[in-house]
């Protein structure tokens, strides 16, 4: 797989430089971009860092600190400031020059602290606003300590970054290609593993799957925190048809096998799906395969710019009634990028879908207990809707 040629951090330089004109254009005197080690994509956009595990540590004989998470601190003019919770380490070298990681064995001066982040704002006056995104996530404690520190000062949620990562820039859609041909040599390890007529257990096939994706990708992190791989294989696991792979569950000779694998290739999220019978369908079964091809070539067909998202559920419960099945759920994806899951919900947002945007498609049919279906992440062009992944659906016949 071949690696990004340009600077990344000059890629984030100029993402900083958008989010402080849409800082400009709303009033805003800063920005505080939270993430922690399952929803960090805004923080990572900015500034190359994403926390990688989460804890708790002991800064005093009696203080016990919890650690999952970091801030960037986004002024409007000067430098921006990354600030790393005690206990979290430096994985990779981030793209913010000024950045301040809490020592294990510091007194809790240092890192991500109410003190540090009202020090990072600078003097702001009592009219001054400060978005916060991941505000849902934002921690209640910290919060709390900053605003006392900076009374006066209104700090409410914002969007900026989580709308700014709807639009991939040319850097990140040659990063989500080489995100789905890894993902391609995930389904080529699963269904040769299937051809070889050797039993295998669920777990194993998703395994092996994730150990190429692995082995592909030049940089070190592991996925599962924010979307573990999963697979349906006939049988349900706690009522679920698409469940967490099984050690004990073996695919055998009838089975319709559907496996979707997620992980991260150089920093963007792999999430695709494919399907696979093991022996001959039934008229049932082959109904269903042929109608969830049909559904996704459909919607991605439909996938045009200015389009609200939410449109395409229904267009793919369309098509699957014309062919004689339901679709499963009104799940049908949703946007792809840093984090596995992204904006747009398609079930739900009536989000313009717009050139430069990336998608996982995924419509599903149930047959019983097998659930057949495909996920390629979709990326929107001008002219429409072109899927990334080139690994074959099929044929229907492992």
């Amino acid at each position: 797989m071949p690696e990004l040629k340009a600077d990344p951090c000059d890629e984030i330089a100029a993402r900083v430089d958008r989010a402080r004109e849409r800082m400009r254009e709303e009033g805003l005197a800063a920005l505080l971009v939270f993430g922690d080690n399952k929803l960090y994509g805004s923080l990572r956009y900015l500034s190359g860092y994403f926390p990688d595990r989460a804890g708790w540590v002991s800064l005093g004989e009696r203080d016990v600190y919890v650690f999952e998470g970091a801030m960037l601190v986004l002024p409007a003019s000067g430098e921006p400031v990354l600030l790393v919770d005690p206990g979290l380490t430096l994985c990779q070298v981030p793209c913010t020059a000024r950045v301040s990681v809490g020592s294990l064995a510091s007194s809790g001066e240092e890192g991500l602290t109410a003190a540090n982040v009202v020090d990072a704002l600078g003097p702001l006056g009592a009219d001054d606003r400060v978005g916060i995104e991941m505000w849902e996530r934002f921690p209640a404690a910290l919060y709390l300590d900053v605003r006392e520190g900076m009374p006066g000062v209104t700090f409410e949620p914002s969007t900026i970054v989580e709308e700014l990562r709807l639009i991939k820039s040319p850097a990140e859609i040659e990063l989500t290609r080489s995100a789905a041909r890894a993902g391609d040599l995930g389904h080529a390890a699963v269904l040769e593993a299937l051809r070889s007529g050797a039993e295998r257990s669920e777990l194993d096939l998703i395994r092996l799957a994730e150990h190429t994706l692995r082995t592909a990708n030049p940089i070190y992190e592991d996925g599962c925190a924010n979307s573990p791989s999963m697979i349906a294989s006939g049988s349900r696991l706690a009522g679920e048809l698409l469940h967490a792979p099984q050690p004990d569950k073996l695919v055998r000779r009838g089975d319709i096998v559907h496996w979707d694998i997620c992980s991260r290739h150089m920093g963007y999220s792999v999430d695709t799906s494919r399907t696979r019978i093991l022996g001959d369908p039934s008229p049932d079964q082959q109904r269903a395969y042929d109608a969830s091809i049909a559904m996704f070539d459909e919607v991605v067909g439909a996938a045009v710019p200015g389009r609200p998202a939410g449109d395409l559920v229904g267009i793919a419960a369309g098509v699957a009634r014309e062919h004689g099945v339901e679709m499963w759920g009104s799940f049908l994806g949703h946007g792809a990028g840093i984090d596995v899951h992204e904006r747009p919900d398609m079930g739900v947002e009536a989000t313009p879908l717009q050139a430069g945007m990336t998608l996982a498609i995924e419509p599903r049919v149930q047959v019983g207990d097998y659930l057949i279906g495909h996920e390629d992440v979709v990326l929107i062009t001008p002219e429409g809707g072109e899927p990334l992944n080139r690994f074959p659906k099929g044929p229907f016949p492992a």
